[in-house]
């Protein structure tokens, strides 16, 4: 390990919790996508099924939780996410596998998200980054005590896929004082694609997901850097 190397992880260390989910934006069925159908395809182990916490499962609604996974499944989105970081790959596994046989589901994005909460040193630290990112001068002509709840950062994405990034930074609720960072790496299919569109995404995200988890991991790390100035 360089040095430059150990020094991010020395810093990472300062996330206290962290999580990802990919996020399909289609038409999709929510009542084939469930453990049982999950298990007959080899995607997760028969004993995983059995002991899966089902939340609900209709025509129009399918949530459920492994150990180490939750689904939500709507007519119109599929969410897969976890909090587990040694599990982030299989998370992708799980979607590739999933739609790899429902190929020919309509999907028109897909959104390959990461968040962290992340501890600041002292309070001190806390006010400043937030007078930082979001200058105070305007706001207290307006205002008699303003603050910063959420900002949010809009940018094209590099590369030769359609999309976007979104960055979302906000105090957090699980870490205090802390920061939630939250990246959205946003992908988009044109119109006329929607019909191959699921067959398109999943070949992005096997294609991309190292370097989306790589990008998402350096803006964190750039927003903690940031928090220690």
């Amino acid at each position: 390990m360089n040095e430059s190397t150990s020094a991010q992880e020395l810093l990472w260390q300062a996330v206290g919790i962290e999580g990802i989910s990919i996020v399909l934006l289609g038409d999709f069925n929510p009542k084939i996508i469930q453990p049982s159908w999950l298990a007959c395809q080899g995607l997760i182990a028969k004993g995983e099924a059995e002991a899966a916490d089902v939340k609900i499962i209709t025509p129009d609604v399918s949530v459920f939780k492994l150990e180490w996974l939750t689904i939500q499944v709507t007519r119109e989105r599929y969410s897969a996410s976890t909090t587990q970081a040694a599990f982030f790959e299989a998370v992708r596994d799980l979607v590739v596998g999933t739609f790899s046989i429902l190929r020919h589901t309509p999907a028109r994005a897909m959104g390959i998200n990461r968040d962290a909460h992340f501890r600041v040193s002292t309070v001190e630290r806390w006010n400043a980054l937030g007078d930082r990112w979001a200058p105070k001068e305007f706001w207290k002509q307006v205002l008699e005590k303003p603050g910063l709840l959420t900002l949010i950062i809009d940018s094209p994405r590099p590369g030769k896929h359609p999309g976007r990034m979104r960055v979302q930074v906000e105090p957090s609720g699980k870490v205090e004082p802390g920061v939630f960072c939250a990246i959205n790496d946003h992908y988009s299919i044109e119109k006329d694609q929607s019909a191959s569109g699921c067959e398109i995404l999943i070949s992005i995200l096997r294609d991309c997901w190292d370097e989306s988890m790589h990008r998402s991991r350096e803006i964190i790390l750039k927003t903690i850097e940031e928090s220690r100035r």
